[in-house]
């Protein structure tokens, strides 16, 4: 069975369903009216910068997408990009120049890092997997048709958010001396857009060098290990593939986003499941006037599946929400809880 990430449970539904609460913007992007099932969009575009601090310049790009078609283009002065792909999400992109290689990953159509972090979080998201068939990043990419067929977007978003969010641990004073903190949230390292200039986010890359990363690995969970070095502001560095991430929140941007709304106030959504929790920030959206506009009972639940979800409480007190649920999935009843806090932007 060809694997390469494994579900690692509810909290990033949870995460999803809480934002369909405030947002209002849930729906199902299959189109019922092509009962032919064929595609109506035939491309969708990918646009991104590969860089490790300098920009990747002259570099190649390629593509491939869920069925293992591929598209390639090459990088401009800057490390920017441009590429057109048959439609089939999710995909993996590929950037290489010389002896460096880097690789992402795209749920779909829009803007794409790929640097060294993000080819660091496919590596890691790799650790848990028990019955994957592949233990190199580039076997990954070539058997990449396999492991899409197996695995879902939502599986491939919620465990490389947490790769992420393990890589932003492990390199948190960096971070932090670049002006991200757990107050301002921190980058999506796929998709925080970014210009290869040593300031803010590429300055941190900068402060970055991993080599190996396209060595194979062995093991699994604490026995995980790879041929793979790392050094932060010149200094050799143990990666820790098992650091808390607690505290760690992902700054999610809706200004390039046309189907969400757009405000002054940053969000925070902190959920809460059987003990354990996650956390998103989500910039420039409106803040909602009253507990009424907040909780709006009836129009929160018609966005969610019948019977899935139940909301128990609803408050809000101008700057702070709160809303406890009780989730019915795969026969279980949990319970868990949303808190989101408003702040200007």
């Amino acid at each position: 069975m060809a694997k390469l990430f494994k579900n690692k449970g509810f909290v990033l539904s949870a995460v999803l369903s809480s934002m369909l609460l405030i947002t209002g913007c849930g729906g199902d992007d299959n189109d019922s009216s092509n009962p032919s099932g064929e595609e109506q969009k035939q491309k969708e575009t990918l646009s991104g910068t590969a860089a490790t601090g300098a920009a990747l310049a002259d570099a190649s790009i390629e593509v491939v997408n869920k069925n293992g078609q591929t598209a390639t283009t090459t990088t401009d002065q800057n490390g920017k990009f441009t590429i057109q792909i048959d439609t089939g999400a999710p995909y993996m992109i590929k950037a290489s120049k010389g002896e460096t290689v880097l690789y992402s990953y795209a749920a779909g159509a829009g803007y794409v890092n790929v640097t060294q972090l993000t080819t660091q979080s496919i590596l890691a998201a790799n650790k848990a997997a028990e019955d994957r068939d592949f233990d190199s990043l580039a076997d990954v990419y070539a058997n990449w048709k396999q492991i899409a067929a197996e695995t879902t977007i939502d599986e491939f978003n919620e465990i490389l958010e947490e790769a992420s969010k393990e890589a932003i641990a492990n390199l948190k004073t960096v971070f932090e001396a670049n002006g991200f903190n757990s107050t301002t949230g921190y980058p999506d390292l796929f998709e925080y857009e970014f210009d290869a200039n040593s300031t803010g986010f590429d300055a941190i890359l900068d402060s970055v060098v991993i080599t190996g990363l396209n060595s194979a690995c062995s093991g699994v969970g604490s026995t995980y290990t790879c041929n793979v070095n790392y050094s932060v502001n010149g200094t050799s560095y143990n990666w820790n593939y098992d650091i808390s991430t607690d505290g760690i929140n992902i700054i999610i941007d809706t200004g390039n986003n046309p189907n969400l709304p757009s405000g002054d106030y940053n969000l925070k959504v902190t959920t809460s499941v059987m003990g354990s929790s996650t956390s998103v920030t989500i910039n420039n959206i409106p803040k909602p006037a009253n507990k009424s506009e907040f909780c709006g009972s009836d129009e929160m639940n018609a966005q969610l599946p019948d019977g899935s979800v139940k909301i128990n409480s609803c408050s809000f007190d101008g700057t702070v929400g709160n809303i406890d649920a009780t989730v019915n999935a795969n026969g279980l009843s949990l319970s868990y809880s949303v808190k989101y806090e408003y702040t200007a932007a």
